[in-house]
């Protein structure tokens, strides 16, 4: 039983460390371009994040103030009050390239999943009423445990540098960043404290040059000689730890591996006591 609790126990820790593994950040950095309006060269932008169903996820950049109701397409998918949107002043021209960064949270902040997801933009230098009056771009990304970089292009949106970074990236920022175990890497252990049941020890994984080492309960199955551990099915033949048969992942008072009650044998003998001692009296 404990050796199946303990399993269970550092199974958890394995796959909880592997599910949030994924986090990271996406920049995404782009050229824009006129598009004709009577605004033009002033434009206003917006850029977004929705889930491969369209859900909208997170306003990740805006360049927009009394006209941002220009931005149709922005404005329909996040609604007329985006509180999380990050907001800068309506833009004079296209000479500066724009950059955004998305800590893949959404407006709760809550991290989300792993998956495929749209990164949306727009631009619009006229009074727009509809999305088609303006610039429309749209890439996408994948968040898993791989960090990947591309340069796109479309809808008026030129020079697309898309990159996403896996949480392996934000070791050594002195913060503990979603997927990592420990940081600075010099708070990482480098080693494991030895554990007071030789078959229960606690086992390094993960490295610290990454923040992810942590020590970790795993049970000893094998048998191997001289390991201080007989597990429970290993026997003198095989595993010198093991004194008296089949062992149960444990020390007895006999000197070897616990195999069974070594009690009946004195029961015995006191019952023998008990019945001479009862004939004696009878006479």
């Amino acid at each position: 039983m404990r050796f199946r609790t303990m399993l269970l126990a550092a199974s958890a820790v394995l796959f909880l460390h592997a599910s949030v593994a994924a986090a990271g950040t996406l920049n995404v950095a782009f050229d824009t371009t006129p598009n004709g309006g009577n605004y033009a060269p002033d434009n206003v932008v917006s850029v977004w994040i929705e889930s491969s169903a369209g859900a909208f996820v997170k306003t990740i950049g805006r360049w927009a103030n009394r006209r941002r109701t220009s931005l149709v397409a922005w404005t329909a998918a996040s609604g007329a009050a985006d509180a999380d949107a990050v907001s800068g002043a309506t833009r004079l021209n296209h000479a500066t390239r724009l950059t955004v960064t998305w800590d893949l949270k959404n407006r709760a902040g809550v991290e989300v999943p792993d998956g495929t997801y749209t990164i949306r933009m727009e631009l619009a230098d006229r009074n727009s009423t509809t999305a088609a009056q303006n610039h429309q771009g749209t890439f996408t990304f994948v968040k898993n445990t791989t960090g990947s970089t591309q340069t796109t292009a479309g809808g008026g949106f030129n020079n697309v540098a898309i990159t996403y970074s896996t949480a392996a990236s934000t070791c050594n920022n002195g913060r503990l960043d979603a997927g990592e175990t420990c940081d600075p890497p010099g708070s990482c252990p480098s080693s494991c404290a030895v554990a007071t049941d030789a078959c229960m020890p606690n086992v390094l994984l993960g490295s610290a040059s990454v923040c992810t080492a942590a020590c970790v309960v795993q049970a000893v199955t094998e048998c191997a000689n001289a390991d201080g551990c007989c597990p429970g099915a290993c026997t003198p033949a095989n595993d010198s730890d093991c004194s008296s048969g089949p062992g149960s992942d444990g020390q007895d008072l006999y000197g070897g591996c616990a195999t069974g009650n070594h009690g009946a044998p004195v029961l015995l003998v006191l019952l023998g006591l008990g019945l001479v001692l009862l004939r004696r009296r009878a006479r």
